[in-house]
């Protein structure tokens, strides 16, 4: 009887981290997000005296109030999200854990998304277009 063997190919692509199109579309979109909260923050977030709204609630209004400076905050934290999530992406990479670190990429670019979501509820709430 004669048997075949089956060879699988079980070595990865010789694509690195920074060359790889997933990476470069998220790092991309996250990017554009924060430049574009930045931009947004430019033009309606002013210093003042007067607190900044930060949270709304329907029912009871306004719950949460900052001094303006604070609403710069978020295009920070998000561009901090991205250097961890990066690092983090970076390794799973090199350990050849490719789904994993698109997955940590992907979870950033969305909280990128909320935190633009934020800073047009905080640009919506505070200043009429």
């Amino acid at each position: 009887m004669n048997q075949q063997h089956v060879q699988y190919n079980t070595e990865f692509s010789d694509v690195t981290f920074w060359k790889n199109a997933i990476v470069h579309w998220v790092t991309i979109a996250i990017v554009f997000i924060n430049i574009g909260v930045i931009v947004l923050f430019a033009f309606y977030v002013h210093p003042s005296d007067l607190p900044l709204r930060l949270q709304y609630n329907v029912f009871f209004g306004t719950s949460l109030h900052a001094p303006w400076w604070q609403a710069y905050l978020l295009p920070f934290m998000g561009m901090m999200f991205f250097l961890i999530d990066v690092i983090i992406g970076y390794m799973l990479y090199n350990a050849k854990e490719r789904v994993g670190a698109y997955i940590v990429l992907l979870g950033a670019l969305f909280a990128n998304i909320a935190l633009l979501i934020a800073a047009l509820s905080i640009v919506l709430n505070n200043f009429s277009l």
